[in-house]
């Protein structure tokens, strides 16, 4: 039985080896047929305004779509707080982008951003 086992493990450990240079073939070739993306660069964001006379306070969710040459082609409310929403906006149609890239080539694409508003200070 001794016997037999050794025999086993030694016939996968010579399999191991005998494949181990076309694992190794199928991995390069799948690192160079991978494909590359870089995301949306944000170059210069501006703040938004707190709403005079507005108490509340929340979080405003956006999808910001940038087209190929890095301009703002879009804005989509994801979760709305008026008045806090118009004001967010508002900053972001004031930002800088560079454009998402794939495989090298601008592309159309979008980011999430997210404005949290606290509670103002009272007094």
């Amino acid at each position: 039985m001794r016997r037999w086992m050794s025999g086993v493990a030694l016939a996968a450990l010579v399999a191991a080896l005998a494949t181990a240079p076309l694992a190794q073939d199928a991995r390069d070739k799948t690192e160079k047929a991978a494909v590359r993306f870089e995301p949306i660069d944000v170059v210069s964001t501006v703040d938004p305004v707190y709403p005079a006379n507005v108490v509340s306070w929340g979080t405003v969710i956006l999808e910001v779509t940038v087209d190929e040459t890095g301009a703002l082609d879009g804005i989509k409310v994801l979760r709305d707080l008026p008045p806090f929403t118009e004001e967010s906006q508002r900053a972001v149609k004031k930002w800088k982008f560079r454009a998402a890239r794939l495989d090298d080539e601008a592309v159309r694409s979008s980011l999430i951003v997210v404005f949290s508003f606290p509670p103002r200070p009272v007094g």
